[in-house]
């Protein structure tokens, strides 16, 4: 990365991917808060190298609230804010599905991670490069996977929001990004649910078997990428890690060429 000093909020530092951040930008000595839900012991190992950690459960308007309040009484501003809490539940067909459980899941990937957002964003730092707020993507852009009704739903909705919000705010970037099969502790949502995930329980535990997961250092790389990338490249567009050639002079000419490339659209318009 460029060597500007920058400061990383990541909601969701008990998540693999947000520790895996955290641990890539501390070690190239750049400032990270973050938030957790679960203090794991890998969690509770590299406690020492956040500027600040503070409890943050998504399921929990009010600890929402009070994280917000929190951390915004601090002295600093962020550049970079990453939002990576996230879940797969409830796993089955919509019609199984309680539907409270349903409605959690939406509020998780999509209403939390926007009302945070919301709370956080007069803390950005507006001295330096122009500060970015980076989310993650699910599948369901281009198909229909069956028995992740909520998840889908959501994820959608979050790729809309963004490019929304892009749109909304000159001073700010915002992107999303679909890491792929990554080996992370959301699998064991599916594994859970066996019969009601249906295939994607069999893919999850081939996947395992054989250890075929997109590498968490890809994920890392593309983040970096879009930290220092122009917001009329990245700005309001959906990328995928395994999928797409960020970092590539000749995709970046293309996004700056086409305002719909990478974003939500209906397919075959006449």
């Amino acid at each position: 990365m460029a060597n500007v000093e920058l400061t990383v909020l990541i909601i969701g530092v008990s998540s693999d991917i947000g520790l895996a951040l955290a641990r890539h930008w501390a070690s190239s000595g750049i400032n990270v808060i973050g938030s957790y839900r679960n203090m794991s012991d890998d969690l509770l190992l590299s406690e020492s190298i956040f500027e600040r950690l503070a409890y943050c459960d998504f399921t929990n308007k009010d600890s929402i609230n009070s994280f917000i309040k929190n951390i915004t009484s601090l002295d600093f501003k962020w550049d970079v804010l990453v939002v990576c809490p996230g879940t797969m539940n409830p796993v089955g067909p919509f019609s199984n599905c309680n539907i409270d459980e349903w409605e959690t899941g939406i509020a998780v990937n999509l209403v939390a991670p926007l009302r945070i957002l919301h709370g956080l964003l007069g803390n950005r730092n507006k001295s330096k490069l122009l500060p970015i707020v980076i989310f993650f993507a699910g599948g369901g852009v281009n198909s229909a996977p069956i028995n992740y009704s909520s998840y889908t739903t959501s994820k959608i909705g979050l790729i809309k929001a963004v490019e929304l919000l892009d749109a909304e705010f000159e001073d700010v970037r915002f992107s999303i990004i679909g890491p792929g099969w990554v080996q992370t502790k959301i699998h064991q949502e599916t594994l859970i649910a066996k019969v009601r995930a249906s295939d994607a329980a069999q893919e999850t535990i081939r996947r395992i078997d054989e250890s075929d997961f997109n590498p968490m250092s890809k994920v890392i790389e593309c983040v970096d990428w879009l930290i220092y990338a122009q917001k009329k490249i990245i700005g309001g567009r959906n990328f995928s890690v395994v999928h797409d050639k960020w970092g590539d002079p000749s995709l970046e000419m293309s996004l700056q060429n086409d305002a719909n490339k990478y974003k939500l659209r209906r397919f075959g318009n006449t």
